[in-house]
């Protein structure tokens, strides 16, 4: 009887084996298997992102991360590029690379994948020991699916990976998981932020495991003014107590424990040579007093060095020393802050090492979590009435300003007591100011002649700052693109600069303006606001998501004056407008004296965080701005 079932059941074995044989494995990450509501307003779907971080010790781990995403349109194809950086004390391994399509079948697996190695050091770089593991598959056809899974060894520790649900706006997410394991007592600080469910900690003899998941999160689309992704993405950061990098140990549990590290890791590489010392003690012989002496050497650096990445090691945290700076005439952040701490080291001024997340949009650091938040480093210089901060790594910026890379943000400040976080320069509504001037001389034919002076204060002088390095076609190019006219003529321009604390650049636009009145009739119109009209109205929703982020204030004045044209009469001005709400203010009036016209204009927005609730308030604002704007005087002709 056995031999007769075997006997049966084989033609039915074969054929399963052979029929597996012919259509290859089972499909993996079908895009019809993707829930519907994950699809909504999304480029792509990451199917899987699995990361488990075993920490044997404190200065070695590994992290096993299993990650896929389903490619939906060609806004999302970015997302099918892999890259991984590593250096001294990180390798990445067993990289594995997949595709399949829409139906989840295999287009290529991890054998006929090319893995690519490139040095990571930039164009600014020097010396680093910076390299990334890279892979473009190279394919179109959405949808598709890209599964990579890779390994990461570390042999030193300070900073430990963050685990953000999204990675970016319009990316839904299926599973997401974030897995750490640790031996027995070892100290694992965390931090959770926008999770709904908490840490699961599961405790054996042998290991410690911490648990996270996220499962089916919808896509959030990018809005206008909305907080970065990071503010609204559940997270986890993750941080030693103890750590060890580069047979260099500290801890973490307090920034001032962390800001000893740091302190200790430049501690006597402030040393300049005597002949050094000397000149600069010359340079500085004719200072009136503390500010005039420590902008003397400012400029002094400016001149002297140039700014070229160094990582080596430890390069990431430690600067190399005074004297080499001072020899080579280059050096990284770190080096050019420590090296202008030495020169005022010389001449008896005080001054911290001071370590800061850098960018435009960085993210807030958690001042609740003390750990490696940090990409850049200042000086900051504390006087008796005031504090001035030193970016020392750009020769042409201002003595004193920051700008826009790190204002207004949390910093930690070291010193041979330790590390505290202190806010650097938040610049004012009165100091971020636009201020423009100019005349209209219009003709009866509709065409017009203007000159216009237009003062850029504060985190605005960032907005025409490029134009003072560039060569004259560049710079004419970039002017043509700041005028948003649909027809002028450039005339002629000139800038003037100054460098103060709070520095501000001047331009000065001749224009010419082609039918800038229109003719109807016997009528002209014109819109006096020439160059200021706002056009930053967002679209409304019912489904916003995100707060409303103004990350900086602001205003602008504009006073115009319009030269009318012999036999023009004013037919009709545009209504004196006056509002505010908490938001800013907006006010224009245009009044009339003879042939001239005068149009002055008052745009001011207030920095911010408001809740979604205030949005539709938001664009009502922005609204009646956009609508006072587009105002039009109607001149008559006696003619």
């Amino acid at each position: 009887m056995l031999q007769k079932l075997k006997a049966a059941l084989f033609p039915i074995i074969l054929f399963s084996l052979a029929s597996k044989g012919l259509c290859g494995a089972e499909p993996k990450y079908k895009v019809s298997d993707i829930p519907k509501d994950l699809l909504k307003d999304a480029k792509a779907v990451v199917r899987k992102n699995e990361v488990e971080f075993k920490i044997s010790d404190i200065d070695k781990a590994v992290e096993n991360v299993t990650y896929a995403i389903t490619i939906l349109n060609e806004n999302g194809i970015d997302k099918s590029v892999f890259y991984q950086f590593y250096d001294k004390f990180s390798s990445v391994r067993k990289i594995s690379v997949n595709l399949y399509d829409q139906n989840g079948e295999v287009i290529r697996n991890g054998a006929n994948v090319n893995v690519k190695d490139y040095s990571a050091i930039a164009g600014y770089s020097l010396y680093e020991d910076s390299r990334v593991k890279f892979v473009d598959p190279k394919y179109r056809t959405t949808p598709f699916t890209v599964e990579v899974s890779y390994e990461i060894a570390y042999d030193g520790l300070f900073g430990y990976p963050k685990w953000h649900v999204y990675e970016d706006y319009n990316v839904g997410v299926e599973k997401s998981k974030l897995t750490v394991i640790t031996a027995p007592g070892f100290s694992l600080r965390y931090k959770e932020f926008n999770m709904k469910d908490s840490c699961r900690i599961v405790k054996s003899d042998n290991k410690t495991e911490y648990n996270w998941e996220a499962n089916d999160f919808p896509a959030i689309r990018e809005e206008p003014f909305s907080l970065p992704i990071s503010k609204l993405s559940p997270s986890v950061y993750l941080a030693p107590s103890d750590f060890e990098i580069g047979g260099s140990q500290g801890n973490c549990e307090s920034w001032d424990n962390l800001g000893k590290w740091i302190y200790k890791l430049q501690k006597d590489r402030n040393i300049l040579e005597p002949e050094t010392r000397e000149k600069i003690l010359s340079i500085v012989s004719g200072a009136k007093n503390d500010i005039d002496k420590i902008r003397i050497l400012y400029n002094y650096l400016q001149t002297k060095v140039r700014y070229v990445n160094i990582t080596i090691g430890l390069g990431g945290w430690q600067t190399i020393n005074a004297e080499t700076v001072d020899r080579l005439s280059y050096g990284d952040c770190k080096a050019l802050s420590n090296y202008m701490k030495s020169l005022l080291d010389i001449v008896g001024i005080k001054s911290l090492f001071t370590i800061v997340m850098a960018g435009d949009d960085a993210p807030a650091i958690f001042d609740d979590f003390p750990s490696a938040q940090f990409n850049h480093a200042i000086l900051c210089v504390p006087l008796t009435n005031d504090t001035i901060w030193l970016e020392c790594t750009n020769q042409r910026i201002p003595f004193g300003y920051l700008g826009a890379f790190t204002d207004d943000r949390k910093v930690l400040v070291t010193g041979e007591n330790g590390g505290s976080l202190v806010r650097t320069k938040q610049y004012s509504q009165d100091e971020n100011v636009q201020i423009r001037n100019g005349s209209v001389k219009l003709n009866p034919d509709g065409n017009g002649e203007s000159g216009l002076k237009t003062s850029f204060k504060g985190i605005l002088y960032e907005n025409i700052f490029p134009i003072l390095a560039m060569d004259e076609n560049d710079r004419k190019l970039f002017i043509q693109k700041q005028i948003s006219l649909p027809i002028f003529n450039l005339l002629s321009y000139s800038f003037s600069e100054d460098r103060s604390i709070v520095p501000c650049i001047t331009e000065n636009l001749k224009i010419s303006l082609p039918n800038y009145g229109a003719i109807v009739g016997k009528r002209m119109y014109f819109n006096p606001n020439i160059l200021s009209r706002f056009a930053k109205v967002p679209y409304r929703t019912q489904e916003r998501k995100s707060e409303i982020y103004l990350r900086r204030s602001y205003q602008e004045l504009d006073t115009i004056e319009y030269i009318i044209p012999l036999n023009y009469l004013v037919d009709k001005l545009p209504d004196k407008k006056n509002f505010k709400s908490k938001f800013g203010e907006y006010s224009s009036e245009v009044t009339s004296n003879g042939d001239k016209i005068k149009y002055v204009r008052l745009l001011k927005f207030t920095k911010g965080q408001y809740p979604v609730s205030d949005y539709n308030s938001f664009v009502d604002f922005c609204e009646q701005i956009s609508v006072a704007d587009q105002g039009k005087v109607i001149l008559n002709s006696s003619k």
